[in-house]
């Protein structure tokens, strides 16, 4: 067995995802700019905007969390990760964002990255953008839909369940109980998305085939109702959201008992295995039924009763992260935590998070949504938790960097990339939360009001750039010497 079973795709998945972080991120830059000195035409701006979102989402987060947690399975289960599922979640899901990224920037198909029937084709009915793009555009999005809601979850789910354990290839063992909630987090991901994304998957297969001219326009007439698409689209966006970032909350519960401060102590888990157990199962079903908050400004169509579900549910969700912040902090607190890039990272991480339930809790309270949820206060929470989540996947990147690229990482480099990143996160957070609650509206160019805050925007976003260059000066030099033989590959102390 060769290092290469383990580590070839995750390392193409991450290299890849850093390759759309750019692209998405020189996007947002010039977005910023454009608010700045009004470069853009008004019809240039929301391209930039569909294309800053889809990429940083899904070729960039996604793809990266996708990578780095089949390259955990595969290291602590003991399996290859290599076969069909593997070569079709990376290929598909990057085939089908260079379909979004030609729809979005050759046809101009300007939707943003959240799917509200039936602007799509409104704007083929304006001449906004062709039937073409829209096409090329909707095949792009189902192949995307195939790898979050098929093949990624079933790629974890065969590494699991299934397949015999190759000891050669098992470099860290768990720590605790024999299913620590660190991996029990992937559970949720595995079995909610596939059921809560077959709706928009079939929608979206139907409309894809209909554009083709493979069946009539007319029988697909039961998923162009505003109510069909739309309820089934938020149910997978907001499940999908909830599902990164319980898999980032179990990354911390992984990772941090493995930075603790001596051999004795680091032999443990978490303060308490079953309060992290309880937290995961808790918070997972707590946010299957929150979905409604983000349609609380739609009176006619939802129904009061979902619409306080939706609510009290939100409130609910923030129980399980109260869970979590009380057991990773007692873990450090109870059995000490060395500083590394990877334990820095993941902590940091999670505590943008955390302060980003706050407001994330303003915005599922049916009041405050009506207030703010046409505000920046909402692209303040949504790019939050993205950010969050990236920093916990750079603390795996972290404790997994020499595995995967051969050589220890730059410590001042990497410090420099962390700190970056969380003070650019926190900084935006509050930045764009202030514009919000000014009135700035989202996705609007040029701003009515509220365009002051594209000067700190346009500062934090320089910031969180210059976080990652210090990532990428980090794998300029050759990569180091890698045995052939996995059992000599060992994580140096962590393992």
């Amino acid at each position: 067995m060769r290092l290469e079973d383990l580590t070839r795709y995750p390392r193409l998945m991450v290299l890849t995802s850093l390759a759309w972080f750019l692209a998405g991120g020189t996007a947002g830059l010039l977005m910023v700019l454009a608010h700045l000195t009004g470069f853009l035409r008004m019809n240039e701006y929301p391209v930039l905007l569909s294309f800053h979102g889809t990429a940083m989402t899904f070729g960039g987060l996604f793809q990266l969390m996708m990578g780095l947690s089949l390259l955990r399975v595969g290291f602590c289960y003991g399996k290859p990760l290599r076969g069909l599922l593997v070569r079709a979640s990376y290929f598909l899901l990057n085939i089908g964002m260079a379909l979004i990224a030609v729809a979005v920037l050759a046809f101009g198909v300007r939707t943003s990255y959240t799917l509200m029937f039936p602007l799509p084709a409104v704007g083929v009915v304006k001449g906004l953008w062709s039937m073409e793009g829209l096409a090329i555009f909707v095949w792009g999005v189902i192949l995307v839909l195939l790898v979050i809601v098929g093949l990624y979850p079933a790629t974890l789910a065969r590494l699991i369940f299934t397949g015999k354990t190759e000891e050669a290839l098992v470099l860290e063992r768990f720590m605790g109980t024999l299913n620590p909630s660190g991996m029990a987090g992937m559970l949720p991901y595995v079995f909610i998305m596939p059921p809560l994304g077959s709706a928009i998957t079939v929608g979206a297969v139907a409309i894809g085939l209909a554009l083709l001219g493979a069946v009539p326009l007319g029988s697909i007439g039961w998923v162009l109702s505003p109510m069909n698409f739309n309820y089934p689209f938020w149910i997978f966006a907001h499940n999908l959201m909830e599902a990164m970032g319980i898999m980032a909350i179990a990354t911390v519960y992984w990772l941090i008992p493995r930075y603790t401060a001596s051999e004795e102590q680091r032999a443990r888990s978490l303060y308490s295995e079953r309060l992290g157990l309880l937290a995961i199962v808790f918070y997972s079903t707590a946010a299957i039924m929150a979905f409604p908050h983000h349609l609380f400004t739609m009176p006619t169509s939802q129904p009061h009763g979902l619409s306080y579900t939706g609510q009290i549910a939100s409130w609910l969700t923030g129980f399980g992260a109260a869970f979590s912040v009380f057991n990773v902090l007692a873990t450090a607190y109870v059995f000490g935590l060395r500083l590394t890039p990877a334990s820095l990272a993941a902590m940091l991480g999670f505590g943008v998070y955390v302060a980003d339930g706050f407001l994330a809790m303003q915005l599922g309270t049916i009041g405050w949504a009506y207030r703010l949820h046409g505000t920046y206060a909402v692209t303040a929470h949504l790019m939050t938790i993205l950010l969050a989540v990236a920093l916990v996947w750079i603390g795996a990147l972290y404790h997994s960097f020499r595995l995967l690229f051969g050589r220890p990482e730059n410590a001042r480099l990497a410090y420099l990339h962390v700190l970056l990143t969380a003070v650019a996160a926190i900084g935006l957070l509050y930045t764009m939360a202030f514009m919000g609650a000014e009135g700035a509206p989202r996705r609007a160019y040029p701003l009515p009001v509220g365009a002051e805050g594209a000067v700190p925007l346009l500062v934090l976003g320089a910031l969180l750039a210059a976080g990652q260059l210090a990532f990428l000066l980090q794998l300029r030099s050759p990569r180091g010497k890698v045995e052939e033989s996995v059992g000599s590959a060992i994580l140096d102390d962590r393992s």
